[in-house]
């Protein structure tokens, strides 16, 4: 799926009317400087991750424990242990399957409660995909899913914004049900 011209535009746009913050970096040290300054801004404590390629995932952690900062991949827990941590965890960073242009809405898929959670328990979540990933609209996100039907049992989350539910006076509030910050970030084709 080969993002269309002006798609990473349309997207950046809807998630910036949705409250999110969207970045395009075309290389992983980009990506690398931006979540350490995260980090640091937002004196993150523990950081989890789950998704990212291996090469990725080695120098975030390297990268945020020299910032002061504990960082983990989930797939080294159990499960009793990863809950305990994700109670405790300040940004959560995931891979995306797929983002829909049109609403600036995130497609997650999990083979797990604990990669599911990652993206919703946080106060900060920070999603990753490439640019390719980046569908105008969803019936182009249907036809994934009918793909995705034969791949095994997995859980499809869609994300469309940080957290946000209103009072009995209509009064939006951000963050109650989950991540009160969502940043998405886009990376070129074949960034590395």
């Amino acid at each position: 799926m080969k993002a269309k011209s002006g798609l990473v535009q349309k997207f950046m746009s809807e998630l910036d009317k949705l409250g999110a913050t969207g970045k395009l970096f075309g290389t992983h040290t980009e990506v690398i400087k931006y979540i350490e300054k995260l980090v640091i801004e937002r004196k993150a404590k523990l950081v989890l991750m789950s998704g990212l390629d291996q090469e990725l995932s080695s120098e975030l952690s390297r990268t945020i424990a020299s910032a002061g900062a504990s960082c983990f991949d989930v797939k080294d827990f159990d499960g009793h242990e990863l809950r305990k941590l994700l109670e405790k965890t300040d940004i959560g960073i995931t891979d995306a399957d797929l983002a829909v242009a049109e609403t600036g809405s995130l497609v997650l898929t999990t083979r797990n409660d604990a990669e599911r959670l990652l993206s919703c328990l946080p106060p900060i979540h920070v999603a990753i995909l490439t640019k390719g990933g980046i569908v105008d609209n969803f019936l182009e996100l249907a036809e994934w899913f009918k793909k995705m039907q034969d791949t095994g049992t997995h859980t499809v989350s869609v994300i469309t914004g940080p957290s946000r539910t209103a009072d009995i006076e209509l009064e939006i509030v951000v963050g109650v049900h989950g991540p009160h910050e969502l940043h998405v970030i886009v990376l070129e084709e074949g960034a590395g």
